[in-house]
């Protein structure tokens, strides 16, 4: 990121007064103030609540040119698009009418219920799904069934195991556009993408679980301690 736009985007933030405005907790969330360049990006603060492992970041993209607010859930990130705009006057309203509401919703993580796309599936009767262990090869069951997590793209995450210390993790999801299950996992941060976990139905993902989850947190433990 060049000094000019690190200086344009200072002079912006002061003339609106930005950094005044912003409250100093959000629901429990805490306010961190950072308004600095970090690679390609000029982060300009978080809320966080780290006994959670959410948090919200908002900030300016030198790639599209737009400011931006992405939403951390345990180690998934994303973006929400309703953020989006060239303009931080305009982004600056978008905050002061949806933030609120969108760390509230943050809050309800892990507590949410099952809707009712999840219900046609029967995620909410899954005997399996309710049985799995609250930790399992040293990783916390982040995400649970009983209260599946909506992403983006009509995705909903129904089952994490995290390891926050290592930063990696193994989650599956469900697409209603796609009527898919699918799984990703982290590597010390990294995403990919697997396939051993795809299934078209609730019975046959749950063989596969049975089958190969003790086996894929175990991999990924590994991978994670040689890339440290």
């Amino acid at each position: 990121m060049t000094d000019e736009t690190i200086n344009e985007l200072s002079a912006q933030i002061a003339e609106l007064h930005f950094a005044e405005d912003l409250p100093a907790q959000i629901e429990g969330f805490e306010l961190r103030k950072i308004f600095a360049a970090e690679e390609d990006k000029f982060i300009l603060f978080t809320y966080a609540d780290a006994a959670i492992h959410c948090a919200i970041t908002a900030y300016f993209h030198t790639e599209t040119k737009e400011f931006k607010v992405r939403q951390s859930i345990g180690l998934t990130e994303f973006c929400l698009t309703d953020f989006f705009t060239e303009d931080l006057a305009h982004f600056k309203e978008l905050l002061d009418a949806e933030l609120a509401g969108v760390i509230k919703n943050l809050r309800g993580v892990g507590t949410g219920k099952v809707n009712r796309f999840l219900h046609d599936i029967k995620l909410d009767t899954w005997a399996y799904g309710r049985s799995l262990p609250a930790t399992l090869e040293g990783f916390e069951l982040y995400i649970s069934p009983a209260a599946p997590v909506e992403v983006t793209n009509g995705s909903f995450i129904i089952v994490n195991y995290a390891d926050f210390a290592l930063g990696s993790d193994f989650a599956l999801s469900y697409n209603i556009y796609t009527d898919e299950f699918g799984g990703e996992e982290r590597i010390c941060g990294a995403p990919k993408v697997i396939y051993n976990f795809d299934a078209k139905t609730l019975d046959d993902l749950e063989a596969k679980l049975k089958d190969n989850l003790t086996d894929e947190l175990r991999e990924i433990r590994r991978l994670s301690e040689e890339a440290k």
